[in-house]
């Protein structure tokens, strides 16, 4: 899938049979999910498909998959030079390794194993344009003239004027209400018994996540990146389940298959077989 403004095309790749291959997308209420399996390995393959840099920020369950933090437009993602693209293997967890993907379930999942699994099932990227050089500043002019003196000295052959008393502070408005300074925090009338009590503990709820896998070798490095814009330029999203759960959700996982692979040409012999009961 690629966004609207064709600047990143982004392809979720599983394993199958020891490779990674596209996997199938199923769109569903303005909405792409694909399907995994349990103990899959899978990447996110993220081909840059402008004529300049892009800086992207992938997440995976709510999570930055740079530095495992809650995802934000905030944090600093990674370079792909212009038509170019980069797979993503795994949570980073140094300069020249990552913890490979892996779908599992949401209990093993890596969001869940640190108590963050309300955002478990969806996969994010956010792109950024690069913002242009600017141009070097004109040379600066030669004074005409001696600059202006400063500090209130008197002009050529003048005397100072005479200090004034100092001004004195604007009064309010007419009809200006005074208001109270705000207390800090921490002060005030207590509050109720109750008011403050402590939210339950999220549930990991019944589906499929990613878990912190193997370490894989995945090398990269620093360069400097200044973004065109502080919010993203493009914004895509693909949620993933387990068959059973596309099932749920009213996707025809099993006949958009048998669909997929029908053919235009089945058996090209002879003419037009009439049905049965046909007189002409």
């Amino acid at each position: 899938m690629r966004d609207l403004k064709g600047i990143v095309e982004v392809t979720l790749l599983v394993e199958e049979n020891g490779a990674l291959t596209p996997a199938r997308e199923y769109f569903h209420r303005d909405t792409t999910y694909v399907e995994g399996r349990s103990g899959q390995r899978y990447a996110l393959r993220v081909r840059n498909l402008t004529g300049g840099r892009v800086e992207v920020v992938p997440t995976v369950d709510g999570l930055d998959v740079q530095s495992g933090k809650d995802a934000s437009f905030d944090l600093r993602g990674h370079v792909i030079n212009a038509h170019s693209s980069w797979d993503f293997t795994g949570f980073r967890i140094s300069q020249s390794d990552v913890a490979t993907f892996r779908f599992g379930s949401i209990e093993q999942s890596y969001a869940a194993q640190i108590g963050k699994p309300r955002n478990v099932g969806v996969i994010g990227l956010a792109a950024f344009e690069e913002r242009a050089p600017l141009p070097p500043p004109p040379p600066l002019a030669a004074p005409s003239s001696p600059p202006p003196m400063f500090g209130g000295a008197p002009p050529m052959g003048g005397a100072a004027p005479p200090p004034g008393p100092p001004p004195s502070p604007a009064a309010p408005p007419p009809g200006a209400v005074a208001r109270a300074p705000m207390a800090p925090p921490g002060f005030g009338p207590p509050a109720p018994a109750g008011a403050y009590a402590p939210a339950p503990a999220p549930q990991a709820p019944k589906g499929l996540g990613t878990t912190f896998g193997e370490r894989r070798e995945s090398r990269i490095h620093s360069t400097t990146f200044d973004r065109a814009t502080p919010k993203p330029v493009a914004v895509l999203v693909i949620r993933y389940e387990q068959r059973e759960g596309l099932r749920a959700l009213g996707i025809d996982v099993d006949g958009l298959s048998e669909r997929e692979t029908a053919s235009p040409f089945p058996a090209e012999t002879g003419f037009a077989k009439p049905p049965p009961g046909w007189r002409g």
